[in-house]
């Protein structure tokens, strides 16, 4: 049996992001043009071409405050 995924979706008048948190890190899903971006490996990764359960084509690597720091401009443009 396929074990169900968690994940939050944060609303306003859609999904901007959803968030998957794992062990080491959070995993996010931005809604945000890949291309808009200065992708960082590690950090950034477009996701516009790979299945994955978020909304979104940004995924964002959470794994310290200061990477939190990092995303938020991300996050407020996606917002």
């Amino acid at each position: 049996m396929k074990e169900l995924e968690h994940y939050v979706a944060f609303r306003r008048l859609k999904n901007f992001a959803c968030v998957k948190p794992h062990i080491k890190d959070l995993q996010v899903w931005a809604r945000l043009d890949p291309s808009s971006v200065v992708l960082e490996e590690g950090f950034t990764k477009d996701v516009s071409q790979l299945g994955h359960a978020g909304t979104g084509d940004l995924e964002i690597r959470l794994r310290t405050a200061a990477d939190l720091e990092r995303a938020q401009p991300l996050l407020l443009r996606s917002y």
